[in-house]
């Protein structure tokens, strides 16, 4: 699933870049792209399609966020235009947007997604579509930054604690 989720994550800041931000695309972006749009299906796939193309081998965690609210829910199949989602709750309304967080450990990422509930099953188990809208962004997670605490970054009078320091 992480090869498919990155494919679709990079085809989606192609998408972003031309239509939300205006931005042209390089001539290997925009052959990219098309690459992109050939190889995944451009619909919001639903919770039971059984699509070779969409649906994941594996589902993968997410969580999301809804009008102050959080979430939770499983990813089970992915496409350029947009994700299906179980979930244990009662899925937000139609039209309603959100932000999904989706971490694949295995490769050391977590995407996040601006979305928009196209579709809603209330019955269980709850379900929905949501369509990608906006930029997509990307983190690295599980790895070492390389940063390290020192103790003698700071000079020893800023070792004592403010409570026993004397003021003026």
């Amino acid at each position: 699933m992480g090869d498919q989720l990155e494919r679709i994550y990079e085809y989606r800041v192609l998408y972003a870049k031309q239509r939300d931000l205006h931005i042209p695309l390089t001539a290997d972006e925009r052959a990219r792209a098309l690459q992109l749009q050939e190889e995944l299906p451009d619909r919001v796939p639903a919770v039971d399609d059984r699509d070779a193309l969409t649906v994941l081998s594996t589902p993968l965690s997410m969580q999301y966020v809804v009008a102050g609210a959080f979430g939770v829910g499983r990813v089970l199949n992915a496409s350029a235009a947009g994700v299906a989602v179980e979930t244990d709750d009662q899925p937000p309304n139609l039209g309603q947007r959100l932000i999904v967080h989706v971490s694949d450990s295995q490769h050391g990422v977590e995407y996040t997604f601006p979305c928009r509930v196209v579709a809603r099953v209330i019955k269980a188990p709850a379900s929905m579509g949501l369509r990608f809208e906006g930029m997509p962004s990307q983190t690295r997670i599980g790895h070492s930054s390389g940063l390290r605490w020192r103790s003698d970054v700071f000079p020893p009078e800023e070792h004592i604690p403010l409570s026993s320091r004397k003021i003026g």
